[in-house]
């Protein structure tokens, strides 16, 4: 028969060891008290604000914080403080600056030894579940001792709370947004001319050069009124007028539009044909000069008329007038 195996109860730990381990126990509750809140108003302003590590790190040392705090001393326990402690050798301090990245180098190099002793510890003990023994109690007390320094320093480094330091940085970042966010309207804007930029534009509005006169002052005075009735109102918009050559066709219309545009306010493009030059003899560059006059006089339809010509790809700016003139002036 086999001999019976029976395993002995560790024998009580000295009076005066069972009261250091005691008494650290009650000192790392209080240090965890204290550092607890200003972690989480440190983790609550990084949230969000976009700074490369800062957020990822702060996180990372409130759950360790945490999980210390909750270790019961056995295997489980070990491998997720592994877990935590990987995470925050992890991090990449490249990018930060100044205080910020002292204090997360620091951390590093003293959490990397509590790491080796963490090692040492789970290697030694690899077939226990629960660490029973008086020196493997005061191990892992030691690497909670251990890690609330750790935390601590990189809480309070250099009299400055992580709060206080996350609080700047925000500011900063803040500020940076702010700056940037009043920038945008402009950098929109140049967004903008770069893509009209390449419609053709001529000069042939009503008040360009070598276009008719207007008509004499206290002449014509109620086929114009007419006109502008007809323009303005609700129902008819468009007005044609025919006439045999030098009735005064162009004058009238170069008086209306100068009406529509100086007294009214209304008018929103114009294009005054010409057979002394090329360019306005032609409907060629008609849709793109009335566009571009339209985008000048309304913003509304300056953004679809960009958005269109953004997200174009038929070539409408080498298409045929009249198909330009339906894509570019009828949006």
């Amino acid at each position: 028969m086999s001999p019976l195996l029976r395993s002995r109860a560790p024998s009580p730990a000295p009076p005066q060891r069972e009261s250091k381990l005691k008494q650290a126990l009650s000192n790392l509750k209080q240090a965890q008290s204290l550092l607890r809140p200003a972690l989480r108003l440190g983790k609550a302003a990084v949230t969000g604000i976009g700074i490369p590590g800062v957020e990822g790190v702060v996180n990372g040392v409130v759950e360790l914080g945490e999980m210390v705090s909750t270790m019961r001393g056995n295997k489980e326990d070990l491998v997720k403080l592994k877990k935590h402690l990987d995470t925050l050798d992890a991090v990449d301090s490249s990018n930060m600056g100044g205080d910020l990245k002292q204090r997360v180098e620091t951390l590093k190099k003293e959490l990397h030894l509590i790491t080796t002793e963490h090692n040492q510890l789970a290697k030694r003990e690899k077939f226990m579940r629960f660490f029973d023994s008086k020196g493997d109690k005061e191990a892992i007390q030691n690497i909670q001792d251990s890690i609330v320094s750790c935390i601590q320093g990189f809480t309070f480094y250099g009299t400055v709370s992580i709060e206080k330091l996350v609080g700047d940085m925000v500011a900063q970042v803040q500020e940076i947004q702010k700056n940037v966010a009043s920038m945008a309207p402009q950098v929109d804007q140049m967004q903008q001319k770069a893509i009209l930029a390449d419609l053709k534009y001529i000069s042939a509005q009503y008040n360009a050069a070598n276009t008719p006169d207007t008509c004499m002052k206290g002449t014509r005075v109620e086929i114009l009124k007419d006109i502008l009735i007809h323009l303005t109102s609700f129902s008819d918009q468009i007005v044609m007028l025919s006439g045999s050559a030098g009735s005064g066709k162009s004058t009238i219309a170069k008086t209306v539009a100068q009406i529509l545009a100086e007294e009214n306010y209304i008018l929103a493009a114009s294009f005054f044909f010409s057979r002394y030059y090329t360019e306005r003899r032609e409907l060629d560059f008609l849709p793109t000069t009335l566009a571009l006059q339209l985008a000048d006089y309304s913003s509304d339809f300056r953004s679809r008329l960009v958005n269109f010509l953004h997200k174009d790809h038929t070539r409408i700016l080498f298409a045929d007038p009249k198909q330009q003139f339906q894509k570019l002036v009828m949006l």
